[in-house]
């Protein structure tokens, strides 16, 4: 954590905007600096600036697409990691081409979804299921795409390039918000920014580990916080954007919960 507000890498987001104040702000709050800028002229210029991309289909519209895949090519051309969440890609078929589209244009460095998005793009792009357990359909999306994928839910696994980890930090308050898997892109933008820095063979499986690990742990102190003052969701979401902002490395260390498989 200490590294990363040293430096701020500046995080280009390309986000849902229902969430993107909220993304804005816990990149902030981990010591990254966010950009948010979404108009086709200027999303190349934008990027060329910035450490990493992240791109979120959250609030997917036609006119956005061009602007997304504008600054995946430049972010591809400049060696940036692209974070690509494929939100709702069970739920239209224009959302499922849409992510399809991406990882072809934009190569993303990294993919993360929950099972059932994962789960459709391994079969979109192979033509049929594969994989049975969640470790298996996850790397299975890695070997197709060359991304390190994540796969959220009770359990976060990553299959990255080299090793697969499952990520057990984490609150079950953390799904009754709006935005929480959103503020994750933010910051795993964030922390690939930091370890993207060092060229295209960074970290990045690290990076996007302790950026899962960092945002699960904080939702555990701020469902502590929470029910110790007797508040509710609403209370949880301001206490999530607190810790993340006071997180140190110490703190970090001690509470991860981090298998390497």
């Amino acid at each position: 954590m200490k590294d990363l507000r040293e430096r701020s890498p500046r995080v280009h987001c390309i986000t849902n905007y229902v969430t993107a104040g909220d993304v804005a702000n816990m990149v902030l709050a981990a010591g990254g600096s966010p950009v948010m800028a979404q108009g086709l002229h200027e999303v190349e210029d934008v990027t060329s600036i910035c450490s990493s991309l992240v791109l979120n289909l959250g609030t997917l519209e036609e006119k956005t697409i061009p602007a997304m895949e504008a600054a995946g090519r430049k972010a591809a051309v400049l060696g940036l990691p692209v974070i690509l969440d494929p939100v709702g890609a069970t739920a239209s078929r224009f959302r499922r081409q849409t992510a399809i589209d991406m990882i072809r244009k934009a190569a993303p460095s990294v993919i993360r979804g929950n099972e059932a998005e994962i789960r459709a793009l391994n079969q979109e792009l192979r033509g049929h299921e594969a994989g049975k357990s969640r470790l298996e359909t996850a790397c299975s999306l890695r070997d197709l795409t060359g991304a390190v994928v994540v796969m959220t839910g009770e359990e976060d696994v990553v299959a990255g390039k080299e090793r697969r980890f499952i990520v057990r930090n984490g609150h079950p308050w953390m799904a009754r918000i709006t935005g929480s898997g959103c503020m994750l892109d933010g910051l795993m933008g964030a922390f690939c920014g930091l370890y993207g820095e060092l060229g295209p063979d960074g970290p990045l499986e690290e990076a996007v580990v302790m950026a899962l690990s960092a945002h699960g742990l904080c939702g555990e102190l701020a469902a502590g916080e929470t029910a110790g003052r007797g508040g509710g969701t609403g209370t949880f979401r301001m206490y999530l954007m607190d810790k993340m902002s006071l997180l140190d490395d110490e703190t970090l260390e001690r509470g991860k919960k981090i298998e390497i498989r």
